[in-house]
């Protein structure tokens, strides 16, 4: 049976478990219509409380990630570097996070969302960062011009489908970077799971972003964004973790 080396991470992990149940349970009141402001902020610091716990799992897998005893000068546990960068990839999630649960600023956290991903893609395949970016950028462009000559868009939405579109390059690179990277087995169903259900995450939050108020897909999308979200950042942390095979 596989374990997680270290007891904290487990134990964060039974956090995230505790708070995914009132998460859709406000969230499912919030589809009713039924939410109080203080209810939906309280379903805000807990989400948020979530992500945080991912970073901790992330920060300690990457304490652990050095061999106990190991020479000055000895090469690092593999899982150093992917701990490290994961770390790296949850501090900006955390940030881009702040901006969509707290803040009328949802296009910032979008753009801070960019860097998280390309820090993810270095994790996974470093030799796609480059001609990703440089795709995502052109991406960006040909919407950012297309927009309001083909479509008649104004300027703050035009430069909105343009961050969609670019986000939509990295997410689509990160999850196919995270299917093919090689990885201890344990790591990479984390990591591909992870991914998968971040990619049904994004695909409601369109939806929710697209949808009418009121009719079944967005009402639908509301509880399925974090259902979806917070399994698949606590798996994407969990990627990064030592795990050790015991005999019962």
């Amino acid at each position: 049976m596989k374990h997680l080396e270290d007891k904290r991470i487990f134990f964060l992990v039974c956090v995230n478990a505790a708070l995914f149940v009132p998460v859709v349970v406000l969230d499912a009141v919030k589809a009713a219509a039924s939410v109080t402001p203080a209810q939906g902020r309280l379903c805000d610091i807990l989400k948020y409380a979530a992500i945080a716990s991912c970073l901790l799992i992330c920060i300690f897998a990457w304490a652990r990630a050095r061999k106990p005893g190991a020479p000055q000068g000895e090469a690092p546990d593999p899982l150093f570097r992917a701990a490290r960068i994961q770390t790296i990839v949850f501090c900006l999630t955390l940030a881009a996070d702040f901006f969509l649960l707290f803040t009328p600023f949802a296009e910032a956290g979008l753009f801070i969302f960019f860097g998280a991903h390309m820090a993810a893609l270095i994790r996974y395949k470093p030799k796609w960062a480059i001609p990703v970016g440089i795709f995502a950028a052109a991406a960006f462009c040909a919407a950012l011009i297309a927009a309001p000559r083909l479509f008649r868009m104004d300027a703050p939405f035009s430069l909105f489908l343009a961050a969609c579109s670019c986000y939509v390059v990295l997410i689509a690179s990160v999850t196919a970077s995270a299917l093919f990277a090689k990885q201890p087995r344990a790591n990479a169903l984390c990591s591909r799971l992870g991914m998968l259900l971040f990619l049904a995450c994004d695909v409601n939050v369109a939806i929710f972003n697209a949808g009418e108020p009121g009719h079944p897909p967005h009402t639908a999308a509301i509880v399925l964004m974090w259902l979806f979200y917070l399994p698949a950042q606590t798996l994407l942390a969990l990627s990064a973790c030592k795990w050790y095979t015991k005999a019962l």
